[in-house]
């Protein structure tokens, strides 16, 4: 009996970047020395496993203000934080060692809190990212630590360990932390916002830091075009077959191990097997996934929209054996003996054990090895790139602009296999048309509620007769224990159930027993017509105000002009103004966004009476009307007890 199921690792470690170094060395220690452990309210988990420090943080130091400006006993103790960041466009690691670069970033800072003797209440710390990046996940907690009151002094190496965006300068030296009453201090540079006539040189400074790292940004870019242009393989990690040739990191080399499936995966589908039965026979057989088989060779590989391995609370029943529960969970005997520290193999029932569940082949994963020109020995690259040296999402990169070399390697497919291949993924990938050549009426539509993967499309014969039925494709595909939705759902049943729900729609369109003959007009001229109306009647009152507030500052400029006003009261009132002027024009753009709303329900509710007064009753449901009417249609478990099951239904217009 399944009792829980949760991510590895999710309840038992934190995650830690950083390699431990092992038992403390005269610098650790040091270290150590100058931390009072009862003053810490938090510390990055990469400092902590670094240090060995057996500290739990205070989550509640993010939540709640804490209204204690100062600790100890000594007026001049303050309380301070260290904000810690390491960055190669900064020269930041020394012989790429990224402890020791830690360790000598961190002692600096202690030890010139020692001197001032300020309290260190909390330390963060971040590896590899770039100071114009504003969403660092330790940055934003230091933010939220300063908000809260934990602290008043914030000290880094630089000003640029904080932050090389002008933009974010501005706001949190010169403005937020002037609000919370926060003094920032950086070493190397002098900077000190406690410094009157230091302000200047601060904002200098946070101009030429975001030059620089845009400049960088530039230089990195022609260089990275520049490599792949001439079919240097970029990428951290190879893909999957392949490894990097330990003689030269830009060249990749065959990994007969996993080269050997990939060739069965194209094999396979050339023979007509599709991408479902290749993952079911790949699952069966105990096959790792690429991001499993990359981490049992020791790689820290890591894609990010990848379910990671789910570890599951069992209880075991009677019967059980630990062979048959590795099979019944997609797992192996000797994962599950290593996990439970089991010497042998002997359960008994009742017992609690952890099985831990490899990744499971699905689909898309087959696709995207079909897809993949590398294994026929050409490399596509520059399939992405950041918005910005700012902005660090990424974007797809039109195909026109990809950067493809071709033979660039020893491939793994021949091109008459890859040409077959590539020709038949287009046909399987459209939707799946019956045998007389017509396409299915739910082709497309169907959804499974619990987990959101596709339902497909089996048939049975029983006594001469043909029966349709639709399941879940991930279920049956992939690990039945990943999907509860069980039970198929007859095609039958599910054309009446989805025939009927048009038809109620037309009725309540139609019954004038219930709503007016032109219930869509009524409402769409009467309850929205009406909000567009206060909106604009508060735009057109917005714009007169904005005008008046424009007319005000040219006779502002008159009156300092003849002397009227002094240089303070003209500032004063001109100021007061713009700001007025900002705020009107702010709410300029929230009124023009709502009414472009409005107006887009309007169109929604036109665009259903026009689909709804085409028909009165339908008698038979076709591909088209369904088409017009449902965008997809959830099927949700069945619930045996009740014996009936939830059915959702996504329309194209608002439904009644």
């Amino acid at each position: 009996m399944v009792i829980n199921v949760f991510k590895e690792g999710s309840n038992i470690v934190e995650d830690n970047n950083t390699i431990k170094d092992g038992d403390d060395n005269s610098e650790v220690k040091k270290i150590k020395s100058l931390l009072d452990m009862n003053n810490l309210k938090y510390v990055s988990n990469n400092i902590k496993y670094l240090l060995n420090l057996n500290i739990i943080n205070d989550t509640n130091c993010f939540l709640k203000k804490n209204k204690t400006s100062k600790v100890g006993v000594k007026k001049y103790e303050y309380r301070v934080i260290l904000y810690i960041r390491l960055s190669v466009e900064d020269g930041d690691l020394i012989d790429g060692d990224v402890s020791r670069s830690i360790k000598n970033q961190l002692l600096f800072l202690l030890d010139e809190c020692k001197k001032r003797g300020w309290v260190v209440v909390a330390i963060f710390c971040e590896e590899g990212i770039s100071g114009a990046d504003d969403n660092r996940p330790e940055w934003k907690k230091s933010l939220s630590f300063c908000e809260n009151g934990n602290t008043e002094i914030v000290l880094c190496k630089s000003q640029s360990r904080f932050s090389r965006s002008m933009e974010m300068i501005e706001k949190y030296l010169h403005n937020e932390f002037v609000t919370w009453n926060i003094r920032f201090v950086g070493l190397v540079d002098s900077t000190d916002t406690s410094v009157a006539g230091n302000k200047k040189t601060r904002q200098i400074n946070g101009l030429v830091n975001e030059w620089y790292v845009e400049d960088q940004s530039i230089n990195i870019r022609a260089i990275y075009k520049n490599k792949q242009s001439n079919g240097l393989y970029l990428g951290s990690f190879a893909p999957y077959g392949y490894k990097k040739d330990p003689k030269d990191k830009y060249h990749l080399i065959i990994d007969d191990e996993a080269a050997n499936i990939v060739k069965t995966i194209f094999s396979m589908y050339e023979e007509g097997k599709g991408a479902s039965k290749i993952c079911r026979y790949l699952n069966e057989n105990k096959i790792l996934t690429p991001t499993e088989y990359k981490h049992r060779k020791g790689s820290k590989y890591n894609c990010p929209k990848f379910e990671f391995d789910k570890i599951i609370k069992y209880q075991v029943e009677k019967g059980d054996s630990l062979v048959s529960i590795a099979d019944k969970f997609n797992s192996t005997v000797q994962e599950i003996k290593t996990y439970n520290s089991l010497n042998n193999e002997n359960i008994k029932e009742g017992d609690i054990i952890i099985i831990p569940v490899l990744h499971v082949w699905r689909t898309h994963m087959i696709y995207r090895i079909l897809n993949d020109s590398v294994y026929i020995g050409t490399l596509t690259q520059h399939k992405k790139e950041t918005i910005s040296y700012k902005n660090r999402k990424l974007r797809s990169v039109p195909k026109e602009n990809q950067i493809v070399v071709p033979h660039c390697h020893t491939p793994i497919i021949d091109m008459e296999t890859w040409k077959i291949t590539n020709s038949r993924i287009g046909e399987g990938r459209k939707v799946k048309s019956s045998n007389n050549g017509e396409i299915h009426l739910f082709s497309g539509k169907l959804k499974c509620g619990s987990c959101g993967h596709t339902f497909g499309r089996d048939t049975n014969k029983y006594k001469g007769k043909v029966y349709a039925y639709w399941h879940c494709l991930f279920r049956g595909n992939t690990a039945k224990f990943l999907c509860n939705n069980s039970i198929s759902i007859r095609e039958e049943d599910l054309y009446y159930i989805v025939l009927n729900e048009i038809n109620n729609q037309l009725k309540i369109y139609y019954d004038e027993n219930l709503i007016e003959e032109n219930y869509y007009k009524q409402k769409v001229s009467n309850s929205l017509q009406e909000e567009v109306n206060i909106l604009e009647a508060e735009k057109l009152e917005i714009e007169k105000n904005i005008n008046k507030k424009e007319n005000l500052i040219v006779s502002l400029y008159e009156d300092r002009t003849n002397g009227t006003l002094n240089l303070e009261e003209f500032t004063l009132i001109k100021n007061k103004n713009n700001i007025d002027i900002k705020n009107y024009k702010e709410r300029l753009k929230q009124i023009e966004v709502t009414l472009n709303n409005l107006s887009l329900k309007k169109k929604d509710k036109i665009d259903a009476e026009n689909i709804l007064k085409k028909y009165t009753k339908i008698d038979k449901l076709e591909k088209n009307i369904l088409d017009e009417f449902i965008s997809k249609i959830y099927i949700y478990p069945y619930d045996s007890e009740k014996k009936c099951r939830k059915i959702k239904i996504e329309w194209n217009f608002e439904s009644q």
